[in-house]
């Protein structure tokens, strides 16, 4: 067990505000500890994360009391009974305080220790005592976060309280860029998910879909992700395609043109009309899509056919089997029907996908990510012709912004943030404000389509918070 300090001062790693937030939440609730990725990420001196997880050794209910004596407004969740939520109007991360009591196993009392042996992964498993330590590390996880390892806390038993930490010993390996040991990467690539709820699945998935990916080892350890017991239980629809030629290649199979298209899907503009997020989903349902009719095929070797039907409905039991939500079925579903597509269309098909909210620049990304990875020959012909699509795509996303921006004024649809969004993060019920809200950033990504991104238009929305004297 390793209690001392790794460095002096955590607490300097922290912006001022949170500081003296902590100092405050300290002196009504304390002690308290931080716990979790604001351990971690002040040891990496990296800013915190949007929620900032502490322990208290008082009563929920006890915290709530004092709290509101304090001037706070602290909210309880009725899916996790044991967190009171904190909401922050300040521009800066966090955005939420969650507020929680020790987890122990019923032969146990109460501690930071006990609470820790709860936790995923050693680098997880820490605590902070505010506001001079010292750092609480039972499972050397400071040790495991300098050498960029990625261990369970209690081996199987981990796995075995919570199933889903499986996958998210995936997810920290790629977002950590570290080294996951052997033996626990075994364990998690055989667990199996079937009683956990699909929507933190899919939380899990969508984080591990929105990293870059982009050096050997993690695509390496993505592929093997996909490739375990863990990863064909998900996704057993992707597992068929190993199974299935690709009509461009009879020497590869179309799971292969799949993993392919995903990895090469690697950075997307912010200000781009669908994510590298959504972009990858859409790849993983092409291929999907593949396997739906048997009489008909989506794949030839000069490109995409249409099926609508059989491949709509098999993307949609797949987003739907996942719970997405429907706007994001909408866009993503809307981009896979449009795929039968004019390589160098006008302005006018341009016009009309836009009229018909396709996403246009994630359309052509995509259609040309496919294509791309259909090729197979290397020659100096070939690689001619490759940099010569790239140029005609980049041509071509430059015109689907230029027409977008010039006809269109964009609604509260088109905003990078949902109105249940807006909600969650006002935490006010529903009202005439939210429409003159959402007006408000509609005015703003009119004047600045850039500034459609869900971090922005998330500052803005904290900005009108700290204007309101009724919230």
């Amino acid at each position: 067990m390793n209690n001392g300090n790794m460095i002096p001062s955590l607490n300097n790693s922290l912006p001022p505000f949170l500081q003296t937030l902590l100092d405050d939440l300290h002196h009504l609730i304390g002690p308290i500890y931080l716990v979790g990725g604001a351990v971690r990420n002040g040891l990496q001196g990296k800013p915190p994360t949007n929620d900032l997880n502490i322990l208290v050794a008082r009563s929920l209910a006890e915290c709530r009391k004092m709290l509101n004596e304090g001037g706070y407004s602290p909210g309880m969740a009725s899916s996790r009974h044991n967190v009171l939520f904190l909401p922050l109007k300040g521009c800066e991360r966090p955005k939420t305080v969650e507020i929680s009591t020790f987890r122990h196993r019923p032969s146990q009392s109460p501690s930071v220790e006990e609470d820790l042996l709860q936790r995923d992964i050693t680098v997880n498993a820490m605590a902070y005592l505010w506001p001079n330590g010292p750092v609480i590390d039972p499972f050397n996880g400071q040790e495991d976060l300098t050498n960029r390892k990625t261990r369970l806390v209690n081996g199987a038993t981990t796995l075995i309280d919570d199933p889903l930490r499986a996958l998210r010993f995936f997810r920290f390996s790629l977002q950590l860029s570290s080294d996951p040991e052997s033996v626990d990467l075994a364990r998690s690539s055989e667990t199996l998910l079937n009683n956990v709820m699909p929507d933190r699945i899919r939380v899990e998935l969508d984080r591990i879909f929105s990293f870059p990916l982009r050096t050997e080892p993690t695509q390496k350890l993505f592929i093997y992700l996909l490739n375990s017991t863990l990863g064909k239980n998900l996704l057993p629809e992707l597992a068929l395609l190993k199974s299935v030629r690709d009509k461009s290649n009879p020497q590869r199979t179309v799971w292969q043109r799949t993993i392919q298209t995903i990895l090469s899907l690697s950075t997307i503009p912010p200000d781009e009309d669908l994510s590298l997020l959504e972009l990858r989903w859409s790849a993983l349902l092409i291929g999907i899509s593949s396997t739906c009719s048997e009489t008909e095929q989506l794949f030839s070797s000069d490109g995409l056919k249409s099926s609508q039907e059989e491949s709509s409905f098999c993307c949609k039991q797949i987003l739907e089997k996942f719970c997405f939500s429907k706007r994001r079925q909408r866009r993503i579903i809307n981009l896979l029907q449009h795929l039968n597509l004019d390589s160098d269309p006008s302005d006018r098909v341009l016009k009309r996908l836009l009229n018909d909210s396709v996403p246009l620049e994630g359309l052509y990304r995509i259609h040309h990510a496919w294509n791309q990875a259909g090729l197979t020959d290397q020659s100096p012909n070939s690689l001619e012709r490759r940099r010569q699509e790239e140029q005609t795509l980049q041509l071509i996303l430059d015109r689907c912004r230029g027409i977008r921006r010039s006809k269109f004024r964009p609604r509260a649809n088109d905003l990078a943030i949902s109105g249940g969004d807006i909600l969650n993060l006002v935490r006010k019920p529903p009202g005439p404000w939210l429409g003159k809200l959402q007006h408000q950033l509609v005015d703003c990504i009119n004047d600045d389509p850039s500034l459609n991104r869900p971090e922005i238009l998330n500052k803005k929305i904290l900005e009108w918070i700290l204007t309101q004297d009724s919230l």
